[in-house]
């Protein structure tokens, strides 16, 4: 019995004095590989890794970083461990005075639900990357778009060596549905006679967001006929839409011609 507390006792003793380490700060030399261009198969840089114990155990070890990313946003923590980053070699060697930004947009390929459509067009809210490279390739990418105000990741290739890694592009897709309103056209180019059209209004047909449906009122749409495009021998005139909420789709009058007299 006494010596089993014996036991008992030196493990909680060790336990204890294992978690007093584990609490205390260290630091130690770690060596990762630098990728990228212009540093041809590569170069190493050293870095001071410093936190408690209990951190480093469970610090997930760089092994590779891009030269990129090394001369413009090196990383100074990870967690709870803080790096200090042994920059002479690349400074040696003149890496970062090669860096130039680029503003790069990659081709989308959008995949929309059924019956969606964008609000607007996508917005870009990053475009620009840091690069040893004169000329990025020419790039595809394919998203799926979802209902709703939405930010999309491109994440670039790896082996590119840029950064920022990831593009960012907005975009607000919304289901549609279809909506008619009637307005009545406004004449322009008939100074010294009135216009009579026939019929008088005309119909506007359009597809609309169904989250804006209620937003849009019969006057957002003018619609006006330009008489200083008719011929002479015309009959008919044809209307246009000059002003419309700018998240409508698909836009058309009917009818789309109207015939008009002139009453001098």
């Amino acid at each position: 019995m006494r010596l089993f507390l014996y036991v008992i006792a030196g493990t909680a003793a060790i336990l204890l004095w294992f978690l007093i380490k584990l609490d205390k700060l260290y630091t130690l030399n770690h060596t990762v590989f630098v990728r990228g261009s212009p540093l041809g198969d590569g170069a190493f840089v050293g870095v001071e890794v410093t936190g408690k114990g209990y951190n480093l155990l469970r610090w997930r070890h760089l092994d590779t970083i891009s030269a990129v990313q090394l001369c413009v946003a090196p990383p100074t923590t990870v967690g709870e461990v803080k790096l200090h980053w042994n920059m002479e070699n690349l400074s040696r060697l003149g890496v970062c005075g090669k860096l130039q930004v680029r503003r790069y947009r990659p081709s989308l390929r959008w995949i929309l639900p059924s019956g969606a459509d964008f609000v607007v067009p996508p917005t870009w809210i990053a475009d620009s990357v840091w690069t040893f490279i004169d000329s990025l390739p020419r790039w595809d990418y394919q998203l799926a778009a979802e209902v709703g105000r939405r930010t999309y990741p491109i994440p670039l290739p790896r082996h590119w060596g840029v950064y920022p890694e990831t593009l960012w592009v907005e975009a607000n897709v919304a289901r549609f549905i279809y909506a008619i309103t009637e307005v009545t056209p406004q004449p322009e180019g008939t100074k010294g006679y009135t216009l009579i059209l026939n019929p008088s209004r005309v119909q506007v047909r359009f597809w609309v967001p169904q989250s804006m449906v209620d937003r849009w009122k019969p006057s957002d749409f003018y619609v006006v006929v330009d008489m200083q495009k008719v011929l002479p021998k015309d009959s008919v005139v044809y209307p246009e839409v000059r002003r419309r909420p700018p998240y409508v789709r698909q836009v058309e009058i009917f009818p789309p011609a109207l015939k008009f007299t002139r009453l001098y």
